[in-house]
């Protein structure tokens, strides 16, 4: 475990600030998920679990706008706001005026979730409704604003998507022919003009269908870079 240094270069990693129960289950599915992590908290001992899945760890005060400006956190295309005390406000704010491009802000309330959406959070969760697996996913996709509006979790890390065809490489082929079992996820049925559809092997996927894909976390992942 070590203390990251300033680094001006661009990361495709994910900061996860606050380690605690919650940050910790974000931090933890986006390893399984198998993106690269960095972890920010104020507690040393929230970061000792992850001394030997992590290599990098930030401690500090992430209400502190310089101590955030020390370690360039705007290099993180992403930052996850897992901390639920009132530094939380603080700590969105201090990403927003750094210009974080996507911000997803813990809420304990509606209030809470209200006030972070008008300062400008691009997604707001509540651990009361969304678990660290499915945080974790939301922040792991580049769409990741579409992609926490239609996924939902079912049971033991599968969850079920919703996504529109937009790659040409699959317009006009039937199901059977993209050897979807292979990418280990199910369709299950495709919404199309309006109409819901339970389909088969020769079920023709057009432009612009919804589809229902069910899955384990990282296949459901991987298809929905479509």
């Amino acid at each position: 475990m070590k203390l990251i240094k300033k680094n001006n270069s661009q990361s495709n990693a994910i900061c996860v600030i606050g380690a605690g129960r919650f940050g910790s289950a974000v931090i933890t599915q986006l390893i399984e998920i198998g993106k690269e992590v960095v972890a920010v908290d104020k507690s040393a001992d929230n970061l000792k679990q992850f001394k030997d899945e992590i290599d990098e760890v930030v401690i500090l005060d992430a209400a502190d706008i310089k101590a955030l400006k020390a370690i360039n956190i705007q290099r993180f295309e992403t930052v996850v706001v897992a901390v639920a005390n009132i530094d939380n406000i603080e700590i969105v704010s201090a990403l927003l005026e750094l210009k974080v491009a996507n911000i997803i802000a813990r809420a304990s309330t509606k209030r809470h979730a209200r006030v972070l959406r008008q300062m400008g959070a691009n997604i707001i969760v509540n651990p009361e409704q969304e678990s660290g697996t499915r945080t974790a996913v939301i922040a792991a996709n580049e769409n990741f604003a579409l992609y926490s509006e239609f996924l939902h979790e079912l049971v033991d890390d599968f969850v079920i998507g919703f996504s529109d065809v937009k790659n040409p490489t699959i317009f006009d082929k039937p199901i059977k022919d993209l050897n979807f079992p292979a990418m280990g996820v199910t369709v299950v049925l495709v919404r199309r003009n309006g109409q819901t559809y339970q389909i088969t092997g020769d079920f023709v996927l057009k432009e612009n269908d919804q589809v229902s894909i069910v899955g384990k976390i990282p296949s459901v992942n991987s298809v929905f870079q479509w």
